[in-house]
């Protein structure tokens, strides 16, 4: 029984290795730059971050990995099979994040853009909901295919101000949906269901903070269709927008993410480092970093480059080595089965 299971592993390894090789190929048709900043970041989060790491524990006269995690016989299972076998563990757990975030994302980015079309259906914009444009399987070129130029020449400012907000609308209540799935004990107790619940909270939050922090003052888009159609100034969305995100992601940072680490990651800190960089690299890189080749179309260049900044940063401000997320830890006293 084990040739099956053997053979298996190593289909979703080469599975996930070839989606994050594509995902590379990508980044490099976008952008040289960006293609250059995502090998360097891998380059940093394999060598560069578990040495920051070690060093600033033997500063402060911590103990080893061993020492940071549950003690007993539990403890001692978790580091005999990392021990045993790290790299395939390794490999098997960032395909598992690879794959797992592709398909929640177009899940979430369908349902974003089926909501502008079905208002839009339902308000008689439209007459097909279904007929939307279709991007790629990373999530680029999708569009919810509604003439708003049509609405806005109607003087229906406000009809076409609904549409382009039900997509973000969506998004707002999704995150509270998973926030609050993440809370419950029984997705707790399940790795797997807590993993997919969490990062689904994640996609859906940084579709609205990039699109909020980068495009409010566009003159179309979902933000800029809905300032048109209300005629209104873009600067109390883009305020308060980007107050609420940043609130939304410390949330996500300082709670969830810490709480993330003993449920799914099983205290194991290759597998944490994972978790944190890749969180860090779909909200500041994948999401926000990638604004920085928009120039001038969007005019945020800044915000990309914060985004980059915060790229490195957080990987290290929020790692698993960091005293407070130690803590964070502890009180979730949770397992993942």
């Amino acid at each position: 029984m084990k040739f099956p299971k053997d053979v298996s592993g190593l289909v979703l390894i080469a599975a996930g290795m070839f989606f994050l090789f594509a995902i590379a190929v990508e980044f490099l048709e976008t952008s040289l730059v960006l293609f250059s900043i995502f090998i360097v970041y891998l380059a940093y989060c394999w060598r560069v971050l578990p040495e920051i790491d070690r060093r600033i524990e033997k500063t402060k006269g911590g103990g080893t990995d061993a020492e940071n995690t549950r003690p007993g016989a539990e403890q001692r299972d978790s580091f005999e099979r990392l021990k045993s076998s790290p790299l395939r563990e390794v490999l098997t757990f960032l395909s598992i994040t690879v794959i797992s975030f592709l398909v929640l994302h177009l899940f979430v980015l369908m349902m974003h853009e089926f909501s502008h079309s079905f208002l839009a259906y339902f308000l008689g914009a439209k007459q097909d909901p279904w007929d939307i444009v279709y991007g790629n399987w990373i999530g680029a070129h999708w569009d919810e295919n509604v003439e708003y130029s049509v609405q806005f020449a109607a003087g229906k400012g406000a009809t076409a101000a609904a549409i382009a907000f039900a997509g973000p609308l969506s998004n707002i209540v999704l995150f509270f949906i998973t926030a609050g799935l993440m809370s419950a004990r029984t997705v707790k107790k399940h790795r797997w269901a807590y993993h997919c619940v969490f990062w689904t909270c994640v996609i859906t939050f940084v579709m609205v903070f990039e699109y909020v922090f980068t495009r409010s003052f566009l003159k179309y888009d979902d933000f800029g269709n809905i300032t048109h159609g209300l005629g209104i100034s873009p600067w109390p969305i883009f305020l308060a927008g980007t107050i609420l995100g940043i609130i939304g992601l410390y949330y996500l940072l300082t709670y969830k993410l810490p709480e993330y680490y003993p449920i799914v990651a099983l205290h194991r800190r290759p597998l944490e480092y994972i978790a944190v960089s890749a969180v860090s690299f779909v909200i500041f890189l994948f999401y926000i970093g990638l604004r920085i080749t928009a120039y001038p179309v969007i005019p945020e260049w800044w915000c990309g480059v914060a985004g980059i900044a915060a790229l490195f940063i957080v990987p290290v401000a929020a790692g698993p080595a960091r005293e407070w997320v130690k803590e964070r830890m502890k009180k979730s006293g949770q397992r993942g089965g």
